[in-house]
């Protein structure tokens, strides 16, 4: 509401000259960032909390607020480069957009060039941001230090505290006799975990028997679930530790565990050939793979098999004689009935309206030393569709356990879509021919199109923009059901190991299984875990994807001046972002590089330019060349050698751009969603901005900062113009009076 005041988390802009404001407490489904104009930002820096309230509205319908005052400062250390000057230490930190250099006094524990974590002063008055530094995390020449940068930029916990080592050094490294009494002994029951090659973490496991027709015929299916709960007691140090990381996060070399890799990796891990506790869900499914039963028990099973999907794929799908022989003749055979049955159940899935997002990964590959050296595309196939639907039935069955009986829990919900976004995603569709103006977005059309242009030019790029166009799953402890699978009840249960909402959900489930009493204000206690546990997902979520991004400059650093073939993947309002085939990474292309004015239209789905009459659009196959990689901003700048584009009048056409000295990357230009108009200078001075304008070293970047730090003080807003290795910095007060820095 207008003039309303509420607190929020002020977050920067790469460019420094806007902001966005989130409102504490909103679930990830409620969020909505508030646009900042640089003159009503009160001083405030990225990560900010302040007190803000509502000015109106943008021109495009979007609200705006300004901040009231700054509160405090962020509380959380951020990595930074440490820099020794004449006149003292400062940091420049690694976050984009946090572009304010800070001062720090001299400290032992890091040198000049070090990289090291920062804690910044909490006063948000003083008239210098300052700071201390707080330890040292390496040399950017380190192996791996790109790890310990993101989980020092996303305040990820990596180190286990004295009090849960000692929770943990009583617990035998065999399970007792003890621990089995009560339990459904399934040891010689024929189970098997289907895994990544370099999964450690084995928190679920199988088992398919075809029951007898004298029995209705059918499917007993067992997915058997890591017992975590019986090591992590509620409210004990392991537990607390457990919910301050909500989840595991997993970069391409490294996985940063929920639990100590004790617990993660050994005891609770069903490992092959040992004994382990478990969880069951036993699904009776008759011929139609309707549910006849669901029985839900503690259990202890010994894994007989630990495959990866690729070894189910080469014996089963591929029929490769040597593995199934590897894998023994029972466990080929079930997991050939495994397979039909899956693919049943997807078409069943299907058919009930559950959407068929299906999207490729990039795998990166380690050389001896540590460091990439390539990057594959990794296609997902029916061996993991097959795990995926099993899952999917269980965390349904024991969800519609809690609901019938009325039993509070943190469900996993989806809410339905803002039909105006799935509107914008139909208009662009429509642009490529795969939907009709009249058609509706239903499950059964959008499904019908994904299958239309899976494996084609524009199925990473539509996947993309559809699920941006849907709202975000998140954990609630109210049951609005889950759009995106087209069901009522679900919730996690099948991954406890590596994410906390499974474990909470064992813990209760354990309890009402063993007739114990739960606890009052259960709904309550569960809706703050349930939006902790959101909150954990998406860092975690961000964190690697920014750690992706590192990897791929650290790969395509040594491929500077290399060409590439690849295809576009999207737009922003100034660059094109390209998927090469191979590496399979993304780099991004200043549109300035291109020749000629290029202007992106309102979707973000094509380029064009009066001058030639060149329109580039999605899925269009370019070869490109490697022209710059930022470790820093973590971007990887090229320029189009060559595109298959089309004319004005659609025609095919090969393009060639005629710019000889490509720009390099801003950090703004790969920002997808567009940049706040707010203190844009003059036209006329924009355009004589040289072509090479980006081409900054560390000093003019460094310099700039400075300048753009001060000029924040005097309440002004700076425009960068840089000339080959110097800068001219412009400078704009509010009434437009041009004075020269």
């Amino acid at each position: 509401r207008l003039s309303e005041t509420f607190e929020a988390t002020y977050l920067g802009h790469p460019e420094g000259t806007s902001g966005f404001l989130r409102p504490l407490g909103a679930t990830r489904g409620q969020r909505l960032d508030l646009l900042v104009d640089w003159r009503e930002g009160h001083g405030a820096i990225h990560g900010d909390k302040v007190q803000a309230e509502i000015t109106g509205t943008t021109y495009d319908g979007r609200p705006k607020a300004k901040v009231v005052r700054v509160i405090s400062r962020n509380p959380d250390p951020i990595p930074a480069h440490l820099q020794k000057q004449e006149w003292g230490w400062r940091a420049i930190p690694l976050e984009p957009r946090l572009s304010q250099i800070v001062s720090v006094p001299p400290t032992d524990l890091a040198g000049d060039g070090d990289l090291v974590s920062v804690l910044l002063d909490p006063d948000p008055g003083a008239q210098q941001i300052k700071g201390v530094v707080k330890a040292r995390l390496g040399r950017p020449t380190d192996l791996r230090i790109e790890n310990k940068l993101t989980a020092a930029l996303y305040n990820l916990r990596t180190e286990v505290p004295d009090a849960v080592m000692e929770e943990m050094a009583p617990f035998p490294t065999s399970i007792p006799e003890a621990w089995i009494q009560g339990r459904e002994d399934l040891r010689e029951l024929l189970t098997i975990t289907v895994d990544p090659p370099t999964a450690k973490d084995f928190d679920d496991a199988i088992s398919l028997e075809v029951l007898p027709a004298s029995e209705d015929g059918g499917w007993l299916l067992g997915v058997h679930i890591a017992d975590v709960s019986h090591y992590v007691a509620e409210g004990g140090p392991l537990d607390k530790e457990a919910l301050l990381r909500g989840t595991s996060v997993y970069f391409p070399d490294q996985c940063i565990p929920m639990l100590p890799e004790r617990l993660s990796g050994e005891l609770c891990s069903l490992r092959e050939g040992v004994d382990r506790l478990t969880m069951t869900a036993w699904i009776s499914l008759d011929g139609d793979l309707q549910v006849r039963e669901t029985r839900l028990a503690e259990s202890v099973i010994r894994s007989r098999k630990r495959l990866t999907y690729d070894e189910v794929k080469e014996g089963c799908i591929d029929n490769a004689q040597a593995r199934r022989r590897d894998m023994g003749r029972d466990v080929a055979e079930m997991l050939d009935e495994a397979l039909r049955v899956s693919r049943s159940l997807t078409a069943k899935r299907l058919g009930r309206g559950a959407l068929n997002l299906d999207t490729d990964e990039t795998e990166f590959v380690f050389g001896e030393d540590g460091r990439p050296v390539d990057a594959r595309r990794y296609a997902h196939h029916d061996a993991h569709r097959m795990i995926e639907e099993f899952m999917l039935l269980a965390n349904e069955a024991v969800a519609t356990f809690f609901t019938r009986r009325k039993i509070a829990t943190i469900y996993r919900v989806h809410d339905v879509p803002d039909p105006l976004k799935l509107e914008a995603f139909k208009e662009v569709a429509a642009a490529f021919g795969l939907l009709r103006p009249y058609d509706p977005a239903t499950p059964e059309v959008l499904n019908a199109m994904l299958d239309k242009i899976r494996g084609g030019p524009l199925e990473a790029m539509l996947n993309t923009l559809l699920v941006r166009s849907l709202k975000k799953a998140e954990y609630s402890a109210d049951n609005i059901g889950h759009s995106g699978l087209a069901l009522q009840d679900y919730l996690h249960f099948t991954s406890p190991i590596r994410r906390y909402p499974d474990l909470a959900v064992h813990r209760e489930l354990r309890k009402v299984l063993q007739k114990k009493p739960l606890p009052d204000g259960l709904h309550s206690i569960l809706a703050v875990v349930a939006k902790q546990c959101s909150d954990t997902e998406q860092g975690a979520t961000e964190a690697e994807r920014e750690n992706d991004k590192w990897k791929t400059c650290l790969l395509m650093r040594t491929r500077i001046g290399q060409r590439f073939e690849g295809r576009i993947q999207g737009f922003s309002l100034k660059a094109a972002f390209v998927r090469l085939d191979s590496p399979f990474v993304e780099v991004g292309v200043p549109l300035g590089a291109l020749g000629g004015a290029f202007t992106v239209d309102e979707n973000r789905t094509k380029a064009s330019t009066a001058g030639s009459g060149v329109v580039l659009t999605i899925g269009d196959a370019v070869k490109v060349e490697i022209t710059g990689v930022d470790e820093d901003l973590r971007r990887v700048s090229a320029w189009v050698v060559e595109a298959k584009a089309k004319d004005g009048k659609g025609k095919a056409v090969t393009f060639v751009p005629s710019l000889a000295a490509p720009a390099h990357l801003r950090e703004a230009d790969f920002v997808r969603e567009p940049a706040p108009p707010r203190g844009r200078p003059p036209k006329s001075v924009r355009q004589a901005a040289d072509p090479g304008r980006n081409a900054m070293d560390d000093a003019d970047r460094s310099w700039a900062r400075c300048l753009t730090s001060a000029a924040d003080h005097l309440g002004v807003s700076m425009w960068p113009v840089h000339f080959a290795n110097n800068v001219e910095l412009r400078v704009f007060a509010a009434d437009d009076l041009v004075s020269r820095v």
